[in-house]
């Protein structure tokens, strides 16, 4: 097991709102498709990149960015989320893609009897918090970029 570390890190949470609506026509079988495809999709784009896919829950994904590398984050995080938005119309027009980055201090380690990687903290809050109807990208973030 690594030990926690603390640093700062752009998170971003991807998501699919309207999933559970759009499944209720669906089989289990066409919602496992689906995910399949969005979960190969996050993948395939973030694997050529210096970020990590925490986590995916459901229809969402955890990803991560090193503070240093904030607009490649952001140029990533946005092309997962139109590719997203594109093969979701292919599924249920119902379902559209949120897209929430945020930047800050975290402690990044893993966790739990299996040792998987996860990050927390405070700014793992506020991103969540954000995710209603805040702006795709947070003001710390914005300011980042910027530099």
């Amino acid at each position: 097991m690594t030990e926690p570390k603390q640093c700062k890190m752009i998170v971003g949470l991807i998501d699919i709102n309207g999933f559970a609506k759009a499944c209720e026509r669906k089989s289990d079988l066409d919602m496992f498709n689906m995910l399949n495809d969005f979960y190969n999709l996050v993948g395939n784009v973030i694997g050529k990149t210096d970020g990590t896919i925490v986590k995916f829950m459901g229809d969402s994904a955890l990803i991560m960015f090193p503070e240093d590398k904030a607009k490649q984050a952001v140029v990533s995080l946005r092309e997962v989320s139109s590719s997203v938005e594109n093969i979701w119309k292919e599924y249920d027009e119902i379902c559209k893609v949120r897209l929430k980055v945020h930047v800050g201090p975290v402690v990044v380690g893993a966790m739990g009897p299996e040792g998987r990687l996860d990050v927390i903290g405070k700014t793992l809050n506020q991103l969540f918090l954000m995710y209603r109807d805040g702006p795709e990208l947070s003001n710390e973030l914005k300011q980042l970029v910027e530099q």
